[in-house]
């Protein structure tokens, strides 16, 4: 089971992302966009808002904060710079909504094998 934090994802799109995500074999929280790095410490994968840029902030200080923590970009508005600058940021992935449960689900088991790839490397 892992702890997935949704940042500042509206309570619609949140809802569905934890129905997608099989809520009842991860643990998941809604946090708002203003959080901070230090709130992360025992999180194993976030999906963050990609809308407007401060997000992008709030990447670089959880890349810098936890290296090998896995993120995900979720928007509803894809737009390649946008997409490139998350990565550039550090971005795990990047996804648009409307989303299929199935990609979904694709999305964290990638994002989590990542995660421990990079920390048994």
């Amino acid at each position: 089971m892992a702890k997935i934090t949704l940042i500042g994802i509206e309570p619609t799109a949140a809802k569905q992302l934890s129905l997608a995500l099989d809520a009842g074999s991860h643990l998941i929280e809604s946090k708002p966009q203003t959080t901070q790095p230090s709130d992360f410490i025992d999180c194993d994968l976030v999906f963050v808002n990609g809308e407007g840029q401060k997000y992008l902030s709030l990447l670089q200080d959880l890349r810098r904060a936890r290296p090998a923590l896995p993120f995900v970009v979720v928007t509803r508005i894809p737009n390649t710079s946008e997409w490139l600058d998350a990565l550039e940021a550090g971005a795990t992935d990047y996804c648009s909504a409307p989303f299929e449960p199935r990609q979904m689900k694709w999305l964290v088991q990638s994002a989590l094998a990542s995660h421990a790839h990079a920390a048994a490397a």
